[in-house]
């Protein structure tokens, strides 16, 4: 192999499905806590997926006379002009000023006042790479990284080259399980089932932008086919399938009745939010948190939510697509923000960002192919906004964070970012290597950008 150049053919072997991970890259995730830790606040995360990898490249963008210049030529049509950039402040030693896309204008004021971040260059990774691991084949890198499918479910599950299907989301809801605690599930998708809130022993609760849905002919009126159906599901069942089944319907029909009658309680929030997919699904979310205390009060110590919007595999019509995509972004998360400082709960709420990968520097003509290593945003009243933290990529095509074609190396691991996250949430540094199993590869697992 030519030891200058990391050819696509070349990346593509490396990265492909054949790659060979060493048993101990494969090692399960210890067992986690048989008893769940003893909290009494509140705090909640809120995963934002950017379905279809997000150009971030076009998010934070360099701003420097010399350095846009270099971004600018390498982009080509789609760099945004330096004259459009939103400025931003950073206290890190970077390698050069950086500005938002223009689209990002309502969420500019959080990271000014600091309750909005900018993590730089984190990826999926099995042990740390460089260039030089690549061109010679030292180094292990995650199975198909180029793949939708394979890349959101390594992202999702937090440990890139397990095939078993348990999020993180979905292990920390395991290990802060208590049975009996409340009706209401801790782990809560309004994008539909998610590997990342897929538990070993909790169940995701799917809920619509809308409200809980009822099973059909049975919705908690008290009518003659609702009290039918209630007492078909009463009587004693001996098969172990049909019991359930009948367990199942009666924990959707109670969590029904308890969610719906706890939203038409409520006293709506004044924030209005954008009526996008996006918008609608975090307003619910705003609204499950708002009103947790009509669904189990002081037991509902923890939640997790997954949300997430499409159409961001731009390989194509980039420049009209994303100030489209990244603009509802913005208005979704800023109206969320405000409906949380409405409740009282912006310090307890912790909103990230997450998307399979980065896109290409380098454009396709009207697009960018799938990448590597991107930047993501986390906002909350916990987060030590106002910084970029990790290391802007060198945008040098070739240069040490190119693994070829324009595809950055990740300089963070998305175990160190969902680490600092977990920790935020109240994982002990003991527990986060059995939630995080690869985490003790890399240097550090605490990025820094929460009040801990």
């Amino acid at each position: 192999m030519d030891k200058r150049k990391l050819s696509r053919r070349d990346f593509l072997r490396l990265a492909g499905g054949s790659l060979a991970l060493p048993a101990t890259l494969m090692a399960p995730w210890k067992q986690l806590l048989a008893d769940p830790p003893v909290v009494t606040d509140y705090k909640a995360l809120v995963c934002v997926y950017l379905f279809g990898g997000s150009d971030s490249s076009n998010m934070i963008v360099p701003a420097g006379t010399a350095s846009h210049a270099q971004y600018q030529q390498i982009r080509g049509d789609l760099a945004i002009p330096k004259d459009q950039l939103l400025p931003i402040p950073v206290q890190s030693d970077q390698r050069t000023e950086y500005g938002f896309h223009p689209a990002l204008a309502p969420v500019l004021p959080l990271y000014q006042d600091g309750e909005l971040a900018v993590l730089a260059n984190v990826g999926t990774l099995v042990e740390p790479v460089t260039r030089e691991g690549l061109i010679n084949g030292s180094v292990a890198v995650p199975p198909q990284l180029f793949s939708h499918s394979d890349q959101t479910f390594q992202w999702q599950t937090g440990i890139p080259g397990d095939q078993t299907p348990i999020g993180w989301g979905g292990r920390l809801a395991d290990m802060f399980f208590n049975a009996g605690a409340s009706l209401l599930p801790m782990n809560i998708t309004l994008t539909g089932q998610s590997v990342f809130l897929a538990g070993q022993k909790t169940v995701q609760y799917a809920l619509a932008d809308s409200g809980p849905e009822a099973l059909e002919a049975a919705s908690g009126d008290g009518g003659p086919v609702d009290l039918a159906i209630r007492s078909l599901l009463a009587q004693s069942r001996q098969n172990l399938l049909e019991k359930q089944f009948i367990g199942v319907q009666k924990r959707s029909m109670d969590l029904y009745q308890l969610i719906s009658g706890a939203l038409e309680q409520q006293n709506p929030l004044n924030t209005v939010f954008p009526d996008t997919d996006l918008g609608r699904q975090l307003a619910m979310v705003a609204r499950v948190i708002s009103s947790r205390a009509d669904m189990g009060g002081a037991n509902i110590a923890r939640q997790v939510f997954f949300v997430g919007m499409g159409g961001f595999d731009t390989h194509d019509g980039q420049n009209d697509a994303q100030p489209q995509l990244l603009g509802a972004v913005a208005d979704a998360l800023r109206a969320f923000r405000d409906a949380l400082a409405e409740a009282g709960e912006l310090d307890n709420v912790t909103t990230f960002t997450a998307s399979e990968f980065g896109r290409t520097l380098t454009n396709n003509g009207d697009g960018t192919d799938h990448g590597w290593g991107g930047h993501q945003l986390i906002m909350g009243g916990s987060v030590l906004g106002g910084d970029i933290y990790g290391v802007m990529p060198d945008l040098t095509l070739e240069g040490p964070d190119d693994a070829g074609d324009g595809r950055l190396i990740p300089t963070l691991a998305t175990d160190q970012y969902d680490a600092t996250l977990a920790r935020w949430f109240g994982v002990g540094d003991a527990d986060l290597h059995g939630l995080f199993p690869h985490l003790n590869r890399f240097a550090g697992s605490d990025i820094g950008f929460m009040r801990n």
